[in-house]
């Protein structure tokens, strides 16, 4: 993971995946963000976290459970938190809410 992002000063929003190797429901996640990344992708950016190898991101963001996505807008903050499996309409809803905040700022 790369661990220089100034979240105080993001290009555009950020959409982090937290999950773990053993996890399945993880690997099923990944299955659905995969499924929407075309469609996403033009408006966030994608990151892959890593239960076991990131702990310091895990710890900055309080990850409890896996797998879990964090939906950061353009000035860092958390604009929408979820555990367990998320539908892909779930998180395209909200990856188009915080891109359409982005444009009126």
């Amino acid at each position: 993971m790369d661990n220089t992002i100034d979240f105080d000063n993001l290009d555009r929003p950020i959409l982090l995946q937290f999950y773990a190797d053993w996890c399945a429901p993880c690997r099923t996640q990944t299955g659905v963000v995969n499924h929407i990344k075309a469609d996403i992708e033009e408006y966030v950016d994608l990151r892959m976290v890593n239960l076991d190898k990131d702990r310091e991101w895990v710890e900055e963001f309080y990850i409890r459970s896996v797998p879990t996505l964090i939906l950061l807008n353009k000035q860092g903050d958390i604009y929408w938190r979820q555990s367990g499996v998320t539908p892909p309409q779930l998180i395209v809803k909200y990856v188009m809410e915080v891109s359409e905040l982005n444009t009126i700022e």
